[in-house]
């Protein structure tokens, strides 16, 4: 009995301290929907780099990308990988959204979520990338802030792990 109780005592803290799970993708498109369950919820058009915009991720390797903006000058970025919603962009358009907003949706995000995982800047191409981060065994919701913009990623971890692996054994052979 005494061995079960102090289990549980070790147990119990590390599940609250991971908080509330992270959402398996944006709105009503879950990890893994494909490209024309997607367009029975939303009207969405695909994203071609030779568009005005293109698509965020820049380095993104063979891209599937879908987009729409929403009514709150939000354009939202559905990132496919094999035929599955893996990644979410939430683009917020600098001319409607500023710094102090990133700091209401870190300690939005915070309410919900808890303590980010990790707080970070990089340099992206000589441009500095603020970097809020949450993860669960799920998935990923990266804040970031630099370049003018601020963007809200969201990841599926397995079909991301999935992709890099492909990637890095196509890029070997």
């Amino acid at each position: 009995m005494r061995i079960a109780v102090i289990l549980l005592s070790l147990i119990v803290p590390s599940i609250a301290a991971a908080g509330p799970a992270l959402p398996n993708g944006y709105d009503r498109a879950g990890w893994g929907i494909t490209v024309a369950e997607l367009q029975k919820q939303v009207e969405i058009e695909r994203a071609e780099m030779t568009d005005e915009f293109g698509y965020a991720e820049h380095l993104e390797e063979d891209p599937d990308v879908y987009f729409r903006m929403t009514p709150k000058h939000e354009r939202v970025e559905y990132y496919f990988y094999q035929g599955r919603l893996y990644k979410v962009f939430i683009i917020y358009d600098r001319v409607y959204f500023h710094t102090r907003f990133y700091e209401d949706l870190v300690e939005e995000i915070k309410k919900s979520f808890g303590e980010p995982h990790e707080i970070y800047q990089e340099d992206f191409f000589g441009l500095p990338i603020r970097h809020t981060r949450w993860e669960d065994a799920t998935s990923i919701l990266d804040l970031r802030k630099g370049a003018g913009f601020i963007y809200q990623v969201r990841i599926d971890k397995a079909a991301n792990r999935n992709k890099a692996k492909a990637q890095t054994k196509k890029k070997s052979i």
